[in-house]
């Protein structure tokens, strides 16, 4: 899947459909499926950034790739606040989603104002992998569209990406089905590529779409029996 122009924007449209239907779903409150919606969208919005990326991949620095970087080093990002809060929405403690919302806020801005600082401030002098010290670019890997975002502390960055994606689900009372899920999608998203394919890491990063239509059917309305927490079925049960 999307490993091609016209895949990513098949994905896109598909995740637009998706994020529409969660968003509709009247039978959860109203911030709830604001926080699935956006997770769902989010990723959308990476399959559309791609769809544009293919015919001006590697001409790093200039004109549309540049732009399409900069929108890259943003999304990226802005993942903690689309993934965090929508983890919590399956916990059965009330006050999950306000609090996973605010941590995400805190960790996607700092991100935000880290990719405004100089480049060349990094942690322990390590030398990046595909977010830090280097031109932000969308180049043409093995297979698939990669990344090289340009961030000041992109150690941070990168982890703190990590723990919104695959661990931060982990934290909330009653919510081990969706983390577990998330964790071993993230994992085999990020790492998997590189094991068997060989590819770099940013290219790996890229590959979410491979694994997008598993990560976003679960904050759809016609899963989340499955992933939320028993005793909020139990709930859900009694006042039906």
């Amino acid at each position: 899947m999307c490993f091609s122009a016209n895949m990513s924007l098949g994905l896109g449209l598909v995740g637009l459909a998706a994020s529409t239907v969660t968003f509709l779903d009247k039978s959860e409150p109203f911030w709830v499926r604001v926080a699935r919606f956006y997770a769902i969208f989010h990723f959308s919005l990476m399959e559309f950034i791609q769809y544009f990326a293919y015919p001006v991949a590697d001409q790093c620095g200039y004109g549309a790739n540049q732009l399409l970087s900069e929108l890259s080093t943003y999304h990226i990002s802005l993942q903690a606040l689309a993934i965090m809060p929508a983890l919590a929405t399956y916990s059965s403690d009330k006050t999950a989603l306000k609090k996973a919302t605010i941590t995400g806020v805190i960790l996607s801005s700092s991100f935000l104002v880290f990719s405004f600082l100089p480049k060349e401030w990094q942690l322990f002098d390590i030398a990046p992998n595909f977010i830090g010290n280097m031109i932000s670019c969308l180049f043409m890997g093995q297979y698939h569209i990669g990344y090289h975002i340009g961030s000041a502390f992109g150690l941070l960055v990168t982890w703190g990406s990590l723990f919104g994606l695959a661990a931060s689900g982990f934290v909330w009372k009653d919510n081990w089905r969706i983390a577990t899920y998330h964790f071993v999608m993230a994992i085999m998203t990020l790492f998997m590529p590189q094991w068997i394919f060989g590819v770099s890491t940013g290219e790996a990063a890229a590959m979410y779409c491979f694994y997008s239509i598993p990560i976003t059917i679960s904050f759809m309305p016609q899963f989340k029996k499955f992933f939320a927490a028993q005793n909020v079925i139990e709930e859900e049960r009694e006042y039906a």
